[in-house]
């Protein structure tokens, strides 16, 4: 394919099928079409409408069999990629789309950093040839401690073999610039690298985030080479997926995510059939956790989106892999009785489990599981599942009596404590099912608006290793801002009873400080600042109203002896004074103050990464 015939991705409609006056199928022109997320099933579709009238012909190796062969030609390989000149399909590269209440949602980050990490073509001056051995090191033992014990997907003795290979350069290699290993073991070091560095990076964060960009840029010039069609494939693109997460710039999650589901799909690795079960353990066990770990990141961003997954309605009988160190695992067999290191991993996918449920019963006309005779009694069931899952983790951390393993536990306790949040607010949000909340829903859904985004931002504050995504945090903290926002408005009695003015402020505020840090480090996101401010401001001003007319009343009311604790005697006799000059309606925080990156940082690297970037290496 010609480079002047490829697609621009341009919405509603590309350049070219503009200048050629036909219709564009890149993306619809009606809510009821999408951009595909399997490129292979949207094509075989579209053929089987264009049969559809010889369907009832003899069939014949005529014309539709011809266009059936250029287009599977064209497919290398046939679920990882679009074209052998295209390893990915542009519509994927796309910076990620913002959460928006708008129906096609804010612009993509694109407008804000003009190229995505694989748009460019150029050479980075901060490749893996500039991180010294020493930072190297240590970047790739944190990834490997910290990381890889929530999401597994590789065999640890493989990771290493790639690490020597890229970094452990033999005695004839006198070009320290020259970077060995296979595409496959550079395209992996290099995003671990970069997923690493994110995590570790203390200070100076868009520096960080900028070198590992210029990583990101190195790697995807292997892509072609690494994206194969069979696990080694799918590990590799699931690796992309997984730093996507943490800079969203780089790709669309939602496709990207679309195509690792069609793979394992494809693959077969939801089912464990008897062949599958006859496998040596190392093979059957890197099976498993390749597809948990598909399944967590697609669950956690169809979620996000509220959008439906193939995943949903699939019958997946996989087991979960072993949670002992990979030295434990072989291929003649798993010693079980180790510590389980892996264990964030597991309770991560149970949660993932109980998200796909309310997503596919609250959005996706899910059946409410036979045990439950009533909605409600389903929701409560839900609660109920979700707090357990909170205490088990709870009283899992506090038997640990491993020092080295206290900081993974109380991020998984933080980690619960969102996820807990997350559904509650996810479970009581309007919905296809439910379109209206009662008033109890809502009140019972409020504080854990409140709990999504200050819990996201602890965990974009916590120390060096943590993981700081910013994908699911955007999201979930805007549907929680905008389902506080409706409560705030509806259910103003109850909240001023129990909540005082400055309170209901700092909630409003944990909102504006989440966008604001994550902002730092995807830019775009301070749309999703400006436009909740924007959302905010009659809300605030209609309950500060209720509340000073509230107290006027209560003065009034010599049985009512209850005023809110923001009032006093003198303050209400000017309350519409004191309301007008004391109280803020406008942005909370000034948008604009992230804009602190300077061209010549991504330029560059530091001399000194562990006094720039405050790794804490000594």
């Amino acid at each position: 394919m010609a480079s002047s015939s490829r697609c621009d991705a341009r919405s509603p409609s590309c350049t070219k099928c503009l200048e050629a006056g036909t219709r564009c199928l890149a993306s619809g022109e009606s809510k009821d079409r999408t951009v595909p997320r399997s490129i292979v099933r949207f094509l075989e579709e579209e053929l089987r409408i264009n049969q559809e009238p010889s369907l009832d012909s003899e069939k014949s190796d005529g014309l539709n069999h011809d266009l059936i062969e250029q287009v599977l030609d064209g497919l290398a390989p046939t679920f990882l990629g679009l074209t052998s000149a295209v390893p990915l399909a542009r519509c994927a590269v796309a910076g990620t789309k913002l959460p928006s209440t708008t129906f096609l949602g804010a612009n993509d980050s694109n407008d804000i950093q003009a190229q995505t990490a694989l748009a460019s073509t150029h050479h980075s001056t901060s490749g893996l040839s500039t991180i010294p051995n020493t930072v190297a090191d240590f970047l790739f033992s944190n990834y490997m401690t910290r990381v890889v014990t929530q999401c597994p997907l590789f065999y640890s003795a493989d990771l290493e073999a790639y690490f020597d290979s890229v970094f452990r350069k033999s005695s004839t290699m006198l070009d320290a610039d020259i970077i060995s290993g296979s595409p496959r073991e550079r395209f992996i070091i290099g995003l671990i690298m970069a997923i690493s560095l994110t995590t570790a990076a203390r200070t100076q964060q868009v520096w960080a985030n900028s070198i590992a960009t210029g990583l990101v840029k190195e790697a995807m010039q292997n892509i072609q080479a690494v994206c194969t069609n069979d696990i080694h494939g799918l590990q590799a693109l699931l690796l992309f997926l997984q730093y996507a997460n943490l800079d969203p710039t780089a790709a669309n999650v939602w496709l990207l995510s679309g195509f690792t589901t069609q793979s394992c799909i494809d693959l077969g690795l939801h089912r464990e059939t008897p062949g599958i079960r006859e496998l040596d353990p190392l093979t059957r066990d890197v099976r498993r956790r390749v597809f948990w770990c598909a399944y967590e990141m697609e669950i956690a961003t169809s979620a996000a989106l509220l959008r439906p997954s193939s995943l949903l309605k699939l019958s997946i009988d996989v087991p979960f892999p072993a949670e002992v160190d990979d030295g434990l695992i072989s291929s003649y067999g798993i010693n079980l009785s180790g510590y389980p290191v892996k264990f964030a991993s597991r309770r991560i996918w149970q949660f993932r489990q109980i998200e796909a449920e309310v997503l596919l019963v609250q959005f996706h006309n899910g059946s409410i599981p036979t045990q439950y005779s009533t909605l409600d009694e389903w929701m409560d069931g839900i609660v109920n599942r979700i707090d357990g899952w909170k205490q088990e983790i709870n009283w899992a951390s506090s038997l640990n009596t491993d020092p080295s393993k206290l900081s993974q536990w109380e991020e998984m306790c933080l980690y619960s404590n969102i996820a807990r949040d997350v559904i509650i607010v996810m479970l009581f949000r309007p919905s296809p099912r439910v379109k209206d909340p009662s008033y109890g829903r809502l009140m019972q859904a409020f504080p854990a608006c409140i709990g999504v985004a200050d819990g996201y931002w602890k965990q974009a504050n916590l120390s060096f290793g943590n993981s700081k995504f910013v994908f699911h945090p955007c999201y979930h903290t805007f549907s929680a801002g905008i389902l506080f926002l409706r409560t705030l408005q509806r259910c103003k009695d109850v909240i001023s009873e129990n909540y005082n003015l400055s309170e209901v402020e700092n909630f409003i505020s944990c909102f504006s400080r989440l966008f604001t840090t994550i902002a730092e480090r995807w830019p775009a996101a301070s749309r999703c600042l400006e436009e909740f401010e924007k959302l905010m401001i009659p809300v605030k001003r209609e309950y500060v109203d209720y509340t000073v007319q509230k107290a006027r009343n209560a003065l009034q009311n010599s049985s009512y002896h209850r005023i809110p604790a923001f009032v006093t005697g003198d303050d209400l006799a000017i309350g519409s004074a004191w309301q007008s000059d004391n109280i803020s309606f406008g942005p909370l925080l000034t948008t604009g103050i992230w804009d602190c990156e300077s061209p010549e940082l991504a330029l560059s690297v530091p001399l000194d990464w562990d006094a720039e970037f405050n790794f804490g290496m000594n």
